[in-house]
């Protein structure tokens, strides 16, 4: 049997035994003497051993695994907060026996000490052959975190912090999630991972250093999960001084999605910011392969080294939702600077593109065989190192641009086209949108396309260089030079 199934059935053995009466293994204190022994490396163990030797009884102790340890007495152990929240000390055992309580109970809140590191050593190994180093959540538990952080120790092997089973429902508040590693390319998810049938709301948190060796370096999510912001943010994705964001980053993904990936579940976004993650494959902060809803979020600093430097949508039966956002500095090795969407539904409303790079087509976003509509937004002073279409590339795919502006863009390279956008074998409609000071060393800098495209009287297409539509190989209606 494995180390992490010895432990999962002790953590289960537990939770009976709190369902049972136990006044709660939280409030239980953990007896260290002399160097750790097989009884020492599992705390639900190790609290039976305490009970056992005392007579139901255990000894305050030292706190251990933690950076902030300290005496505890019997009063401060696990007892509830004037909130109504269980007071988990700072102690990572004590944090463990408190989420098996809760799972045992079925629902639990839990408060943990303000700006305390809890230091996760060993990990559980569920049914699946998932790894967490805490347990898995099966119930209803809320967790207002109060500043502190939860990490993976450093010299630890691999595991993800968090785990959500089918039928549970984590809430996160004000907790940093740090440092884990899904090494075993499965479900991915770093720092969380949500299974189907479960549910996850995080507030006002960060996730940083989490990886993985699949999808989604900090977050996976396969069921329902929101993540937001503390207050409201200003429009753009821009926080007010005294607004508190959902910060996500300087998380990696060897799969796609640096940050999060969104798999068949359903995802929402408001007051998040994603900034210098990373991913060997698509998607430097987001994949999406579901239902996704974005508002008032950032994008910023993000790298893939396939497509979609911030955001990519690969599959058919995606929708994205992007509203009230930003995407800046994000890069891709391949196109779309700030977004790639290949295949699926992308719907952008009122949003700012700007200074985004990509080696290949569309220096700000690139469309390939998806359904693209850009609705009152700005994709302004993106590049195409090697490419066309600086501003917006479409190939094969239906796009909608609708009272935006595409400014400044540019398309460098000696063999480089359309600074503002390129079109290519696809539908593309120009609604009462600006097209203007794009650029490129071959003509045309405006607009580009090898088919018909729709541009109605109310947009304009000027001052773009070396021409705004000549050069095109199909005339472009309601351009002139």
């Amino acid at each position: 049997m494995s180390i992490g199934s010895v432990r999962r059935k002790h953590w289960y053995l537990a939770a009976i035994g709190s369902v049972a009466g136990v006044s709660g293994l939280a409030a239980m204190g953990l007896v260290v003497s002399g160097p750790p022994t097989a009884v020492d490396a599992d705390p639900a163990r190790r609290v039976a051993s305490s009970m056992n030797a005392s007579g139901g009884d255990a000894t305050p102790a030292t706190a251990r695994n933690t950076d902030r340890g300290g005496e505890h007495t019997r009063k401060d152990e696990g007892h509830d907060s004037e909130a109504g929240g269980r007071r988990v000390p700072c102690d990572s055992d004590l944090l463990i026996a408190a989420l098996v309580r809760a799972n045992g109970e079925g629902v639990g809140r839990l408060e943990l000490e303000p700006k305390c590191t809890y230091t996760l050593t060993a990990f559980d190994e569920d049914e699946t052959g998932q790894r967490s180093g805490l347990p898995a959540i099966l119930g209803r538990v809320s967790i207002e975190g109060n500043g502190a952080t939860i990490v993976r120790a450093a010299n630890a092997e691999p595991f993800r912090i968090f785990n959500v089973g089918s039928g549970g429902d984590l809430t996160l508040r004000h907790l940093t999630v740090k440092g884990g590693y899904d090494s075993e390319d499965g479900q991915g998810g770093g720092g969380l991972l949500v299974q189907r049938a479960g549910r996850a709301t995080i507030e006002a948190s960060t996730f940083t250093l989490n990886r993985s060796a699949g999808a989604g370096g900090a977050i996976s999510n396969l069921g329902v999960t929101r993540i937001a912001g503390g207050e409201p943010s200003h429009a753009h994705g821009e926080d007010r001084a005294g607004d508190t964001l959902t910060e996500i980053t300087h998380n990696f993904s060897e799969g796609e999605g640096g940050a999060i990936s969104n798999d068949v579940g359903l995802l929402t976004m408001d007051r998040v910011r994603l900034s210098d993650n990373s991913s060997l494959d698509d998607g430097g902060a987001f994949l999406n392969l579901g239902v996704a809803r974005v508002s008032r979020t950032a994008f910023e600093r993000n790298h893939s080294v396939q497509t979609g430097g911030a955001i990519v949508v690969d599959a058919p039966d995606a929708i994205t939702e992007l509203r009230d956002s930003s995407l800046s500095g994000n890069t891709s090795n391949e196109t779309g600077g700030a977004i790639s969407t290949i295949g699926g539904h992308l719907s952008v409303q009122e949003t700012d593109v700007s200074h985004n790079t990509a080696l290949f087509d569309g220096g700000g976003i690139a469309n390939s065989t998806g359904l693209v509509t850009v609705d009152r937004s700005r994709i302004t002073q993106n590049v195409t190192l090697t490419g066309r279409g600086g501003g917006f590339s479409n190939l094969a795919g239906p796009a909608v641009l609708r009272d935006t502006e595409v400014k400044l863009n540019r398309a460098p390279a000696s063999t480089g086209v359309a600074g503002g956008i390129e079109n290519v074998d696809a539908d593309l409609s120009l609604i009462n949108t600006t097209i203007v000071e794009n650029s490129s060393t071959r003509a045309p800098g405006g607009v580009f396309s090898n088919t018909q495209i729709t541009v109605d009287d109310d947009s304009t297409i000027v001052r773009n260089r070396p021409t705004n539509c000549a050069g095109s190989p199909n005339d472009i209606p309601n351009c002139f030079g």
